[in-house]
C-alpha cells in the first residue's frame, strides 16, 4: 500500500495445478491475489495487469469496506505502449514493482480519488450543507422571534428576509 492506494496483482486464470507448480518450483517474488484462494505465486511473465483496491473505513463507522477499480490496469511490454491515462503500464518481466514508480502512483491516486473518494466526499458535503442549513434556519427563527418581541411588524421582518409581509407572517406566526 502506498499513500492509501493498495496495488494488487490480478490472476490470469484459475489454473490450480499451474499455481501449485509455480509455488513449488519458481523463485518468484511477484504475488497475485487469486480469487477466493489466498495468495499465489506466479511467474512474472504470466502477470497481465493489476487491480487498484482500497480497504477503508468511513469516519462514522467501524465497518471495513473494499473498493476495487472496475477497470484492470493492463501490463504492456514496451514504454512506447504505456499510457497511464488509459491504465496501461509498461512492466518488463524482471520489474513488476510498478507501484514504486512516482508517475504510476500519481496516476493511480488520481483514479482512486476520482472514482472512490469523490463520491464519498460529495455525500459528506451534502450532510455538512444540510446541517449548516438546519443551524441557519434555527438562527433565523430565533432572530425573527426576537424581532417580534421587540415590536417589529411582519412587513419589516418580510423586508429583512427578502419576502412579503404575508409570507413572513405565514412562515413564523406559529413560531413566535
Amino acid at each position: 500500500m502506498m499513500d492509501g492506494v493498495d496495488h494488487e496483482l490480478v490472476e490470469v486464470s484459475r489454473r490450480q495445478a499451474a499455481d501449485a507448480a509455480a509455488r513449488a518450483s519458481l523463485p518468484v517474488r511477484n504475488y497475485m491475489a487469486a480469487l477466493g484462494s489466498g495468495v499465489v505465486l506466479r511467474p512474472s511473465a504470466e502477470i497481465v495487469g493489476w487491480l487498484l483496491r482500497c480497504h477503508c473505513r468511513r469516519w462514522d463507522s467501524s465497518e471495513l469496506s473494499t473498493w476495487t477499480d472496475p477497470i484492470q490496469w493492463m501490463r504492456v511490454p514496451s514504454a512506447s505502449l504505456e499510457d497511464l491515462t488509459r491504465r496501461r503500464v509498461c512492466a518488463p518481466d524482471p520489474d513488476l514493482d510498478v507501484n514504486v514508480r512516482p508517475e504510476v502512483v500519481e496516476s493511480a491516486q488520481g483514479v482512486w480519488r476520482r472514482e472512490h473518494l469523490d463520491p464519498i466526499d460529495v455525500d459528506d458535503e451534502i450532510r455538512a450543507a444540510l446541517s449548516a442549513r438546519r443551524d441557519a434556519d434555527a438562527q433565523l427563527d430565533a432572530a425573527v422571534a426576537k424581532a417580534r418581541r421587540l415590536g417589529r411588524s411582519w412587513a419589516e421582518i418580510g423586508a429583512a428576509t427578502g419576502m412579503s409581509r404575508q409570507s413572513a407572517n405565514e412562515r413564523w406566526k406559529d413560531r413566535t
